[in-house]
């Protein structure tokens, strides 16, 4: 037993307790079992900062893989939204000017379409544009570019735009839109 008398840090080997020195014993043990302990969690680290790495790395190339796809799709659709504009403005003249010329009074039709045939052609034409929704139109493009390999020009949307150009071309008072003849 220690006595404020003694100094602070003392030892009682009086009774002659062996355990005491077993206890030093253990210390240096429990020391050593900490030195394992260290190399353990080592070992663990190492193998959760490769983990930590592998996943990283998978992360990464998961994000290449999203962004080069969102690139691709991008480019595909600048390029689609380049030629379907063109495609898609023509075809609201269209709309618009058979609109308006079906519009008009009979006497100004008489006018304009100088014999029955050229108007029962407009009628026709008329009907046609009308009979195709904007949804259609858009169906239609699409099927001139990617089921068919043909271009645009090919398709039902050009056809009819190709004959309101011939029908206006064959009334000396109408001025055909410069946009309507131009070609993309």
């Amino acid at each position: 037993m220690c006595s404020m008398s003694q100094p602070l840090f003392c030892t009682n080997f009086d009774s002659g307790n062996v355990d005491a020195a077993a206890d030093d014993d253990d210390i240096w043990d429990a020391a050593a079992a900490d030195d394992d302990d260290i190399w353990d969690d080592a070992a663990i680290l190492d193998r959760d900062g490769a983990h930590r790495k592998n996943q990283f790395v998978k992360m990464g190339y998961r994000d290449g893989i999203v962004e080069g796809q969102k690139d691709a799709a991008q480019e595909g659709f600048n390029i689609g939204f380049k030629q379907s504009v063109h495609v898609g403005y023509k075809w609201g003249l269209v709309r618009g000017i058979t609109s308006a010329l079906d519009s008009l009074p009979d006497s100004l039709k008489e006018k304009l379409l100088l014999d029955d045939q050229r108007r029962g052609k407009l009628k026709d034409l008329h009907n046609s544009v009308q009979e195709i929704s904007s949804d259609r139109a858009l169906q239609l493009f699409h099927k001139s570019i990617v089921q068919d390999n043909r271009p645009p020009e090919e398709n039902r949307l050009q056809t009819i735009q190709n004959d309101l150009l011939m029908l206006l071309r064959e009334c000396p008072d109408v001025q055909v839109p410069e946009e309507l003849t131009r070609v993309p």
